[in-house]
């Protein structure tokens, strides 16, 4: 009959304690990196929504211009700087509750409804607006941006305008006009009447 010996060393049952601090040390790697993601998301987030409000001011314009294309080419312009425009105090002239308003007086109680929508929707905002019925409205929208900063958390300079900006560079620039200082973002957008 063969003899068996027995081993004096036990047979191990379970995870070491440096096997649990390795899996403890990837699992927190995760979540550093979930951390991240986080983050980065809110960023968007925040960009996002901004973008979101100057087009849906932006869009609540265009149908006004539509409604009153004869005073395009003289009244629907507004070129003050983005310091005049931020602080400027609208007034309403309230003509359309009366019913006799002309196009000017319409254009005038539109231009006030936009710049106070990007005063108070948008961080110390302002509108920049250039144009004619025959190539349409250039409508600028400018904001500041707290997060608009380099890696040493400077202020970045929004891109300014120039004959040679297209697509995505032309939607973001600042008219050279609006003397636009660092940390304000614009966003362009053209109504077609």
């Amino acid at each position: 009959m063969p003899t068996y010996k027995r081993s004096n060393r036990k047979r191990q049952g379970g995870a070491t304690l440096i096997e649990a601090l390795v899996s403890m040390l990837i699992m927190s790697f995760g979540m550093l990196g979930l951390a991240g993601m986080q983050l980065s998301a809110l960023g968007f987030q925040k960009s996002s929504w901004s973008t979101h409000r100057v087009s849906e001011i932006t869009g609540d314009f265009a149908e006004r211009v539509r409604a009153n294309p004869k005073a395009v080419d003289s009244d629907y312009q507004y070129a003050a700087t983005y310091a005049v425009g931020k602080a400027a105090s609208p007034t309403r002239l309230g003509c359309r509750t009366s019913g006799t308003c002309t196009t000017t007086q319409i254009a005038g109680d539109d231009l006030a409804d936009l710049l106070t929508k990007a005063q108070t929707s948008l961080p110390q905002g302002s509108i920049q607006i250039a144009g004619t019925l025959a190539n349409g409205l250039v409508v600028t929208t400018m904001y500041l941006d707290k997060d608009f900063v380099d890696s040493a958390g400077a202020p970045q300079t929004s891109t300014t305008c120039s004959a040679a900006s297209t697509g995505i560079d032309w939607r973001n620039c600042c008219p050279p006009e609006a003397s636009a200082p660092a940390g304000v973002r614009c966003r362009r957008f053209t109504i077609i009447p």
